[in-house]
């Protein structure tokens, strides 16, 4: 109990000690370079960008448009009897207070058409952060070692046999909804993309998978929410660092004749051996109660087991032309790869918890994910430890780390051995540097960054090491730009906190981009209307990975229409001329040649009561007809209600128009934006 007050007095002397006197000592905001793996060398302004990390979101220019859509994407949550006073108040707001200019350009397109020049890719560090930047010939050499580790090439070009296979059994089993999810997506193969290992000798490269657009992650998906439901005893399993706390209180002091080491499982994704897995599936879901899962998942326990067969046989990847099957294991990447793998691991945890009880007794083992930590007896035998663990693995493979002068790094705790016993601090489990300041990020994410890193730092860590951890996450927030008034304001909200009323909880959520001096204005206009609003990163510089390294440019549609219009494009607002003069103005998302076909059908059916545009206005105008070959784009947007806002805008401002508005605009609205829209009106 005295350790305990005097920790909390320390903590206190230390926080309130902390003033602007510490300003003289900052250092200045410099980050690392990106690690090049070329000798080839990028301007200063491009590597000055990438030296901010792929989390980085850079304060890129916001339109009007944006902000309208972004009241009219959280007024769209609202029922109709809120959601007008709503958008009157939120606009109001906007319009009298939009967000200010960048104080500094930010040219990502200049940035990525360099690199692309150079002939550089650009790929993420996997466990250190940052990017990396790599010539196009070494990066197609180290992709190929890194596919070949754990995939083989398939000679033959298969075809659509597992997904036929996969919609036969979903008519066995009654699945009709899961039969025409797999039916729709275009993608038959995983795609793949790869992560640097800077912390590793050469840097190789690792493989990692995409579901997205695939048929295979509608059935991972299924498969992944009844398996979250079973629960298999784990012995050795910890959820987080507290857990780990829990284990090493007892021998924090009075226990001087302990050692430590850890070992860790490598590649275990990869390494799962399939048949094992399937019996541990089998063996978890028969524990958790055989009838309850069925009625629970709707199909039978050897109906569920051939699906995740069949999951597990469809992990194919496309890769420089040619196809690849994954050698053995989950994918990394998969959404399924985590909860199969504790599966995995539950079984093998039992087999180990027996071998140590016959040789190693005294032995405390904890787990989490693929780490394991073994706290022994001096006197107890290391090698008898580590073989009961790879006798009981299989396949996997155990790599054994020893403790190091400063300390054996476990979870997010650094854990050192001292003459009572062990002590531990909070220090994060990779070199990733924290979020710079200067990121277009809220305030609100990184005040909660600052408060999690000191927290972590005060209660993660002993009250041998809590001083050295506080002073040590300090100072990494100084050296990522925060300011210390910045600082000194969380600190005292930490040392004295208010007493808070906890917001009640809301059912409607909506979630907008960040958008600085307007996003905390809708969300504090929502909140009267018991609507939660939270903030996403509009752009991050990870993005800039994909935009460099595809080999091609993404078609703006994958499908090749019977009876196209114009040249393909999506997410834009058109114009449908008409022979007599007058226009169609409309909006969507999809091919602007899947809405024409749809108008061109609804426009020239027979029907003694048209309800289309277009069709009652030609009853009305003799000889006109739409001439869907002219259609004109007049703008476009990503989101929704961007393009309905435009179309708004367009359809009153029209001197001929026949379609009718989405969304009614005021005249406020109208002019907040007039100025960016007329550009678009004439367009070709």
């Amino acid at each position: 109990q005295a350790a305990k007050e005097l920790l909390e007095l320390s903590w206190t002397k230390i926080l309130s000690q902390f003033n602007l006197q510490s300003r003289t000592q900052a250092p200045p905001t410099k980050f690392a370079p990106p690690t090049y793996l070329t000798d080839v060398k990028l301007s200063s302004a491009t590597e000055a960008l990438l030296s901010k990390g792929p989390k980085f979101a850079p304060d890129l220019p916001v339109s009007k448009v944006d902000h309208l859509a972004a009241i009219h994407q959280v007024a769209a949550v609202m029922p109709e009897q809120e959601r007008q006073e709503f958008l009157g108040a939120a606009t109001r707001s906007v319009c009298y207070h939009p967000a200010p200019r960048p104080k500094a350009s930010v040219n990502i397109r200049s940035a990525v058409a360099e690199i692309r020049e150079k002939n550089l890719k650009l790929l993420q560090a996997d466990k250190t952060g940052g990017f990396v930047v790599i010539d196009d010939e070494m990066y197609k050499m180290k992709a190929k070692a890194a596919v070949e580790k754990n995939f083989i090439a398939i000679k033959k070009r298969p075809s659509g046999s597992l997904r036929s296979k996969l919609k036969e059994l979903c008519v066995e089993l009654n699945l009709p909804k899961m039969k025409n999810l797999v039916t729709a997506p275009a993608n038959q193969y995983l795609q793949a993309f790869f992560a640097a290992k800077t912390h590793k000798p050469d840097v190789p490269l690792r493989t990692i998978v995409s579901e997205r657009g695939c048929w295979q992650k509608h059935l991972a998906t299924f498969l992944q929410k009844h398996l979250s439901e079973v629960h298999p005893l784990q012995p050795y399993r910890i959820k987080n660092s507290q857990e780990l706390i829990n284990a090493l209180e007892p021998v924090h002091t009075g226990a001087p004749n302990l050692d430590f080491f850890s070992l860790d499982i490598e590649d275990m994704y990869y390494n799962l051996d399939i048949p094992i897995l399937l019996e541990s599936v089998e063996e978890a879901i028969t524990e958790h109660g055989i009838c309850s899962f069925q009625n629970s998942s709707g199909v039978p326990l050897s109906g569920f087991l051939e699906l995740l067969q069949l999951y597990l046989k469809s992990t194919m990847i496309e890769h420089e032309g040619k196809i690849w099957i994954q050698k053995s294991g989950v994918c990394i990447g998969s959404c399924l790869a985590p909860i199969l793998s504790e599966i995995y691991l539950s079984y093998v945890d039992r087999t180990i918890q027996v071998k140590l009880k016959n040789t190693s007794p005294e032995c405390t083992v904890v787990r989490y994910v693929d780490d394991y930590l073994i706290i022994h007896p001096v006197a107890s035998k290391v090698e008898v430890i580590v073989a009961s663990f790879e006798s009981a693995g299989g396949k996997l493979k155990f790599k054994k780390e020893e403790p190091s002068s400063e300390g054996l790094q476990f979870l997010d705790l650094r854990l050192k051995k001292t003459n009572e016993g062990v002590c531990w601090a909070f220090s994060q489990r990779s070199e990733k540097p924290v979020l710079p300041f200067e990121s277009a990020h809220s305030k609100t994410v990184k005040i909660g960054i600052i408060k999690t890193l000191i927290t972590s730092a005060k209660t993660k860590s002993c009250q041998h090491s809590a001083t050295d951890s506080i002073k040590s996450q300090t100072r990494r927030l100084m050296s990522s730009g925060y300011p210390v008034e910045r600082l000194v304001s969380v600190f005292h909200q930490l040392i004295n906190p208010k007493a808070t009323t906890k917001t009640p909880f809301s059912r409607r959520i909506a979630s907008i981009p960040y958008i600085h001096n307007a996003s905390h204005r809708i969300r504090s206009i929502a909140s009267r209307y018991d609507t939660k609003v939270v903030f996403s990163s509009r752009f991050k510089l990870a993005s800039m990975c994909n935009m460099i390294n595809r080999q091609e440019a993404k078609p703006a549609c994958e499908k090749k229409h019977a009876k196209p219009f114009r040249a393909c494009c999506t997410e834009k607002v058109y114009s449908i001329p008409l022979k007599c003069g007058a226009e169609y103005i409309g909006q969507t998302g999809r091919c602007i040649n899947d809405r024409l076909r749809e108008h061109e059908n609804e426009a020239t059916s027979r029907t003694d009561n048209p309800i289309h545009p277009i069709a009652v206005h030609a009853n009305d105008c003799i000889g006109c007809a739409p001439d869907f070959e002219g259609t004109k784009t007049k703008g476009g947007h990503r989101n929704r209600h961007g393009r309905e806002i435009i179309e708004s805008f367009l359809i009153q401002n029209a001197e001929n128009n026949v379609s009718s508005a989405s969304v009614t605009l005021s005249r406020r609205e109208l002019e907040f934006i007039r100025p960016e829209i007329e550009k678009y009106r004439n367009s070709p």
